[in-house]
């Protein structure tokens, strides 16, 4: 049984619990291309040319959506991701810096976006 949610749990079956939270703790909560090659591929510099080619028989060249790697306080990484918004950051930086989904990264942009929106004056002419 599977510790991990998701294609996560696809990828332990191929190289296991502690390659697969390898690649989600550097990868997590973002889509990866899963290349036809290993050799040379930003997966098998993660995890290593022969359980990337594991994965690659797993689960056949594409993208792929990964799942957050482990769960750490929420309102921890809210904050940090809306301070590293606020201060220009990407939205992949966001989320591959903070653990956190591109998803919901792009949500917290918009709540932000929101709330610069009702601190603008509206002037009478």
């Amino acid at each position: 049984m599977s510790q991990l949610p998701g294609i996560a749990a696809l990828i332990e079956e191929a190289i296991g619990l502690d390659l697969a939270m390898r690649l989600l703790k550097r990868r997590g909560g973002t889509q990866i291309a899963i290349p036809v090659r290993a050799r040379g591929s930003m997966l098998a510099d993660i995890i290593g040319l022969t359980p990337a080619e594991k994965v690659i028989a797993a689960l056949g060249p594409g993208k792929v959506l990964l799942p957050c790697a482990h769960l750490r306080g929420a309102k921890a990484r809210k904050a940090e991701a809306k301070r590293l918004l606020a201060a220009g950051a990407s939205l992949l930086d966001v989320s591959l810096a903070c653990d956190i989904h591109i998803r919901t990264v792009s949500n917290y942009r918009a709540e932000l976006d929101a709330a610069a929106s009702e601190r603008q004056l509206d002037l009478p002419f």
